[in-house]
C-alpha cells in the first residue's frame, strides 16, 4: 500500500511538471531603486575604485533639513567640507572623524585598522587628504540618483573648501530646504572603524517648461521665428557691451557722523566705536551711494563676503532695513557767482595777518 502511494504521488508530480514545461518562465522581478540603496551603491564603488576599501552600509537616512537644523545633524568632531555644484549651488558634507581616519590609513598603511585614534583637531592637510573621495562619492551619487524623483540636483557637486569652524557655515550656505542623506558605515576588511557621513544639498525643485507666447491673429511665420529665438534681437543691441562694463561697488556694514575734533583726533591704535548694527544688515552700493542690494556679511574662502537678499526686505519687527541711508548733496547751481570768491565777502577779523605769518613762514 506504501509502495502505491508513493507511485500515484510521483505520477502527480510529473504530469505537474508536464502542464508547466509549456508555460513561460516567472523570473524575478526587480526591486525599485530607493534612495538609500543608490547612496549605498554609490559610497561603497567610491571607496572599491580608489582604495580597494571595504564598505558595509549599517544604516542609510534619506531626508530633509533647513539651514538652521544642520549644525545640529553635523557627527561629533567632523571635518566639514562645502560642496560646489552647478549654477552657483552650494553643499556641504561632514565626515565623522572615524571615517577621516579609515581614509588616512589605507592611504599610509593600505588596510584599516581597529586601534584606538587620539583625538585631535582636524586640520587642512586632512581635508587635502580627503579630496579625492569626497569628489569620487559625489560623481557616484550623480550618476546613482540621476532618476530618483526629488535627487535629480544630485549631479555635477565638487570639493570647494574646507571649514575648520562649523560656524560660518551658515553665513555660507543659502537659507532654504536641503536634501540630506546620512551614512552609518563599517569601513574596512578584517578590521574595521565605524563610520559618519552627512551630505545636505539645495533642493532643487521640479522645473516646469515655459509656456508658449501667444500669438497676434496677425502674425507671420517670421513673428513667430523672432519670438521662438528671442536671443537674436538682442545681438543688434549694444546690451552684451554694456553687461560687460566693469561697475566698482562697495560694502557698507554700517554709518555713523563724526565731528571735525573726533576726525582730526583719530590715531593709529585709536579705538573707533561703532552703532549697534547686526551682520545681516550689510549694503551692497556704488561708489555714488545708490543701493543696490542688502545682504548679511560673511566669509567665503578667506575673504570677506556678502550673501545679498532682497533689498526691499523688512527685519522681524516690521521695520525696514535700518542702517542710515547715504548723505546726498544737492549738485551746485552754476548759473550764479560763487559766493566764496565774491568781492563782497566779509573775511573775519585777525585774517590778513594769519595769511601774512603763514606767507612769512
Amino acid at each position: 500500500m506504501a509502495q502505491t502511494g508513493q507511485a500515484g504521488l510521483l505520477r502527480t508530480l510529473l504530469r505537474a511538471r508536464d502542464r508547466d514545461a509549456d508555460k513561460p518562465a516567472r523570473l524575478p522581478q526587480p526591486q525599485p531603486l530607493s534612495p538609500a540603496r543608490a547612496a549605498a551603491n554609490a559610497v561603497g564603488r567610491a571607496a572599491e575604485r580608489l582604495y580597494c576599501l571595504p564598505v558595509l552600509p549599517v544604516e542609510i537616512k534619506p531626508g530633509t533639513a533647513t539651514l538652521a537644523e544642520l549644525p545640529e545633524l553635523l557627527p561629533e568632531q567632523a571635518l566639514l567640507v562645502i560642496l560646489q555644484g552647478p549654477g552657483d549651488q552650494v553643499g556641504m558634507m561632514a565626515l565623522g572623524f572615524e571615517t577621516v581616519t579609515a581614509l588616512i590609513e589605507v592611504q599610509a598603511l593600505g588596510r584599516v585598522t581597529a586601534r584606538p585614534s587620539e583625538r585631535r583637531r582636524l586640520t587642512r592637510s586632512d581635508a587635502a587628504i580627503c579630496v579625492d573621495f569626497v569628489n569620487a562619492l559625489m560623481a557616484e551619487l550623480g550618476s546613482e540618483m540621476a532618476g530618483l524623483e526629488g535627487f535629480g540636483g544630485v549631479q555635477g557637486y565638487r570639493y570647494a573648501t574646507y571649514l575648520d569652524d562649523p560656524r560660518p557655515l551658515i553665513l555660507m550656505l543659502e537659507d532654504r530646504p536641503y536634501r540630506s542623506l546620512s551614512f552609518d558605515l563599517r569601513l574596512g576588511g578584517t578590521e574595521t572603524r565605524n563610520g559618519s557621513i552627512l551630505i545636505a544639498l539645495p533642493h532643487k525643485a521640479e522645473a516646469r517648461a515655459p509656456l508658449p507666447l501667444p500669438l497676434p491673429q496677425t502674425a507671420t511665420p517670421q513673428d513667430a521665428a523672432q519670438l521662438a529665438s528671442p536671443a537674436s534681437a538682442a545681438d543688434a543691441t549694444l546690451a552684451a557691451a554694456m553687461a560687460s562694463a566693469p561697475v566698482e561697488v562697495v560694502g557698507i556694514l554700517c554709518r555713523r557722523t563724526m565731528t571735525l575734533g573726533e576726525l582730526r583726533g583719530l590715531v593709529p591704535g585709536k579705538l573707533l566705536p561703532l552703532p549697534r548694527v547686526t551682520l545681516a544688515e550689510a549694503r551692497l552700493e556704488t561708489r555714488d551711494g545708490q543701493l543696490l542690494a542688502t545682504g548679511k556679511l560673511g566669509e567665503s574662502e578667506g575673504c570677506h563676503a556678502l550673501r545679498l537678499h532682497d533689498p526691499a526686505r523688512t527685519t522681524p519687527e516690521g521695520r525696514l532695513d535700518p542702517i542710515m541711508p547715504p548723505v546726498t548733496t544737492a549738485p551746485p547751481d552754476l548759473a550764479h557767482a560763487d559766493p566764496f570768491r565774491s568781492a563782497d565777502l566779509v573775511q573775519p577779523a585777525g585774517h590778513d595777518a594769519l595769511a601774512r605769518q603763514a606767507a612769512g613762514a
